[in-house]
C-alpha cells in the first residue's frame, strides 16, 4: 500500500500504486513461464521489466530514467498481450510525472 506522503502529487500515488500491481502481474507471468504456461515474452525479458518497474517506482522522473521495455513489448511481445497494454499504460502514466 502506498501511503499519502508530504509532497507527493496525486499522480505519483496513482503511479506507485499502479506500479504494485504491475509487479504482481509481471511475478505471476514469469511463475507461469517457470511452470510451462507462459503467454507473454520470456523469462529474461519479464525479469528486466520486474527491474525497471521497481527502477521507475524509485526515480520516479522520466527525464532522469527511461525504461527499454516499451520497445521490447513493441517489437517483440503479441499485440494483443493484455500485460503488455497494461505495461505500456503504465510507461505512459510514468511520462506525466514530470
Amino acid at each position: 500500500m502506498v501511503y499519502n506522503q508530504p509532497g507527493r502529487s496525486d499522480k505519483t500515488i496513482e503511479f506507485l500504486e499502479m506500479a504494485e500491481k504491475i509487479k504482481i502481474e509481471v511475478i505471476k507471468e514469469i511463475t507461469a513461464h517457470n511452470n510451462g504456461k507462459g503467454k507473454d515474452g520470456n523469462i529474461t525479458q519479464l525479469r528486466k521489466i520486474l527491474d525497471e518497474v521497481k527502477k521507475m517506482s524509485t526515480i520516479l522522473c522520466p527525464n532522469n530514467y527511461t525504461p527499454s521495455y516499451p520497445r521490447i513489448i513493441v517489437d517483440s511481445w503479441d499485440y494483443n498481450s493484455k500485460l503488455g497494454e497494461l505495461l505500456l499504460d503504465f510507461y505512459e502514466l510514468y511520462k506525466k510525472l514530470n
